[in-house]
């Protein structure tokens, strides 16, 4: 049995020792403070559960005086001594080579059935970005046909299921369920519309469904899914690709961005002014617009003293606006982003030749992949097929279907190995330029500045 004393005496004591003990230790690091206070907590504890009130009280008002107080003083001290000692480091890091899938699904059991093997298709078909979805239908309708002329695994056929994009969101959710499981598509194509990839995303990543898509919005892949893989550049690879062509090489001040108020228009402004404060440039004045309307009077006040201008709408918006402007400044550049520059059209909205973009003229200027080989075949068979000529994201739901394609071949008829395929993807030779996918699905072919046609 354990006697606990309770006498004066032995109160003198723990006091006496206690000041020998706090006198001898004197705090010169944060590990030497952190141990004395520790020692003093303990000692505070035990006292409180045998010793008197009054004793604790007093205890607690010398742990204050000669351990809590000076320590208030040294503390922020000691914090400023750590932030700059140690530089900043993020909580965690994304390692966009490790992302990979390694979950179930790659033996035969899970093969899609059928004398088919469908791509989905989606894209807006109604609305205002008709003329748009269109064109994506039947560049891909036409690099279906062209691929079925050799035999896939099983001596399968290519079929493309198009769905609108054109409801709300609640509706084109539904649309891509169908596609998955009513329609049991291989795999999914999106149009440039970000919403829509970032939907398509949710789904393939959640049942396992492989995602191309032709949006620009880096969000898509930054959060490291193995489902989602991107045809084109992003905002940020565009916008700096631009405010090098612009600031650098023209040499020039006065810059007008016309953003669109919407997702993709936002995002794609913030990565054209970060482009530009990064080279210390000039800020470019931002006149947000309205999808298919014109601005306000000031802006063409700002457009008629500009020296170029940039474009982060969709193509109806960047056409409405580009009419305009060139009636303003006949000879002015005009710098598209890849949605702006998606829409089928006989005007000059077409695919880019292989002249360098800073040779000045009133012609459309787009950022594009780099490509050994002139998209013309394409071109050529496209104008013969639909009496028209195809834009950027014709060509680009164009190469989508033949980069499947030569995937299924390697794969079969079943999600998760067309999946590994697909990452495998490297160097391919594309009417919109070259392709190649890293582990995050990221297009890593190198961009340079075209002018459209």
């Amino acid at each position: 049995m354990i006697r606990v004393r309770f006498g004066s005496q032995h109160r003198k004591e723990q006091e006496e020792q206690v000041k020998r003990q706090s006198r001898g230790m004197v705090c010169h690091t944060p590990q030497e403070w952190f141990l004395s206070f520790y020692f003093c907590l303990l000692h505070f504890d035990f006292c409180l559960l045998t010793c008197p009130s009054a004793f604790a009280l007093r205890f607690l008002t010398f742990a204050i005086s000669t351990c809590l107080l000076p320590t208030a003083y040294c503390l922020p001290a000691l914090f400023a001594a750590t932030c700059l000692a140690q530089e900043p480091k993020p909580y965690a890091a994304i390692n966009h080579k490790a992302v990979n899938y390694n979950g179930p699904g790659r033996d035969a059991g899970h093969d899609l059935a059928g004398a088919e093997i469908r791509v989905g298709l989606l894209a807006p078909m109604t609305g205002p970005r008709q003329i748009e979805g269109e064109a994506l239908r039947e560049a891909a309708e036409m690099a279906i046909e062209e691929e079925n002329a050799a035999p896939l695994p099983g001596s399968r056929r290519l079929a493309l299921i198009t769905r609108d994009e054109s409801g709300p969101w609640g509706q084109v959710s539904a649309e891509i369920v169908r596609m998955v499981f009513d329609d049991q598509a291989v795999a999914l194509i999106t149009s440039a519309e970000g919403s829509s990839a970032h939907l398509a995303e949710q789904v393939g990543n959640k049942i396992g469904v492989p995602v191309l898509t032709l949006s620009t919005d880096s969000t898509t892949t930054e959060i490291n899914l193995p489902w989602i893989f991107r045809i084109g550049p992003t905002d940020t690879e565009q916008a700096h690709a631009f405010a090098r062509d612009i600031y650098q090489n023209r040499k020039v001040q006065r810059v007008v961005l016309l953003s669109q108020d919407d997702h993709d228009g936002r995002l794609g402004a913030e990565e054209f002014i970060k482009a530009a404060r990064e080279i210390n440039a000039v800020a470019p004045v931002q006149i947000v617009v309205e999808p298919g309307k014109f601005p306000e009077e000031r802006a063409w006040k700002e457009l008629a003293t500009a020296q170029v201008a940039v474009f982060w709408t969709d193509a109806t918006t960047a056409n409405l606006l580009a009419a305009r402007v060139h009636e303003l400044q006949p000879t002015m550049p005009l710098y598209f982003c890849r949605k702006a520059a998606d829409c089928d059209s006989s005007s000059e909205n077409r695919l880019p030749c292989h002249a360098p973009g800073n040779q000045g003229g009133s012609r459309w200027i787009a950022a594009a992949r780099e490509n050994q080989e002139d998209p013309a075949d394409f071109c050529q068979s496209y104008r013969r097929r639909f009496g028209t000529e195809p834009g950027m994201g014709a060509a680009e739901a164009y190469d989508a279907v033949r980069v499947l394609a030569v995937s299924l071949r390697q794969s079969g008829p079943n999600r998760a190995r067309l999946r590994d395929a697909l990452a495998g993807v490297a160097a391919f030779t594309g009417a919109s330029g070259a392709i190649s996918f890293d582990h995050a699905g990221n297009n890593t072919s190198q961009l340079t500045i075209l002018k459209l046609r």
